[in-house]
């Protein structure tokens, strides 16, 4: 289970402490199961798929399938595989008739049984966000003002000391 796991995590290109914050468990817990100090709970599980749900459940525990299904059955090939037997759709024609010209244009538009395809958008390399972004873009919230009030700033110290900063009135 721990390689299913980690490939898991491979895969959807996370860190253990992230996958940690997506399903809400310990981020300790997920170093235990990486390891092989413990074993999944049952809820660990279950947050896992609720939290990926085209993750493919046998796989997951038992190491058969797929990894991921697609609408109740699980995907096979390659996503850019064509399909054996090309489908002919079958077309019909809607037009209009001549009284509907008077101050519409006439548009013929096929229908067909087959839904449309989805259309695939590529985009550019996932952004990871590191903590000096985060820390950068929380900069520039706070210095842009907003409509929210700034009510109290905590420092914590190396030696897990704090000390709480109030705006004074």
């Amino acid at each position: 289970m721990k390689e299913r796991l980690i490939q898991l995590l491979d895969l959807e290109q996370l860190s253990p402490s992230k996958f940690a914050d997506i399903i809400g468990v310990q981020r300790s817990s997920i170093s235990h199961v990486i390891s092989g100090r413990n074993k999944p709970s049952f809820d660990f599980l279950q947050k896992t798929l609720k939290a990926f749900p085209g993750l493919n459940a046998t796989w997951l525990m038992l190491g058969e399938g797929t990894m991921y299904e697609q609408m109740g059955r699980k995907v096979s090939g390659n996503l850019f595989d064509s399909p054996a037997t090309p489908e002919e759709p079958s077309q019909e024609h809607i037009s209009t008739s001549e009284e509907g010209h008077a101050d519409s244009e006439a548009v013929e538009t096929p229908i067909t049984n087959e839904p449309e395809p989805e259309k695939v958008l590529e985009s550019p390399t996932p952004v990871q966000l590191t903590e000096t972004s985060l820390q950068e873009e929380t900069l520039k919230e706070i210095a842009t003002g907003g409509t929210m009030r700034i009510v109290q700033v905590m420092v914590i110290y190396e030696d897990d000391t704090f000390k709480a900063l109030l705006p004074s009135h």
